[in-house]
């Protein structure tokens, strides 16, 4: 009887500490206290990130990596399909600096600024440009 005894506390009290070590590792404590990793509260959902290009600049003039293949090269403006499957156009001038032999469905990595307020345009001057 005894030995049974402790056989369900023990257990009893291993499921309470990996209960509570599986709430804890996803950042539900309860306490809706702002989760360490998160900053969110406890129980509150995360904002997916918004759609479009891995780009999301605010103003003009704001720069960012931009990754994908390129598919065609109009003059100075480099199309690139980016990594979400917008394309983005990258101009080039004399002071971008071009990387290796770049050419049709390769895979770039490219340095650029916003040309426009709204990044949702899709225009960039490219600083760099290189194979990834």
């Amino acid at each position: 009887m005894k030995k049974t005894l402790t056989h369900t506390a023990l257990g009893a009290l291993l499921a309470l500490g990996l209960s509570t070590a599986v709430f804890a590792a996803q950042g539900q404590a309860g306490s809706g206290e702002p989760s360490p990793d998160t900053g969110t509260k406890a129980g509150t959902p995360a904002k997916p990130p918004p759609p479009g290009p891995i780009i999301s600049p605010q103003t003009a003039g704001h720069t960012e990596t931009i990754e994908g293949e390129l598919l065609r090269i109009d003059k100075d403006v480099y199309v690139v399909k980016d990594l979400t499957g917008k394309e983005v156009r990258l101009t080039v001038d004399k002071d971008t600096t071009i990387d290796g032999n770049i050419v049709l469905h390769d895979q770039i990595v490219a340095r650029a600024t916003a040309m426009e307020k709204k990044h949702t345009s899709g225009k960039w001057h490219a600083a760099s440009i290189k194979k990834r």
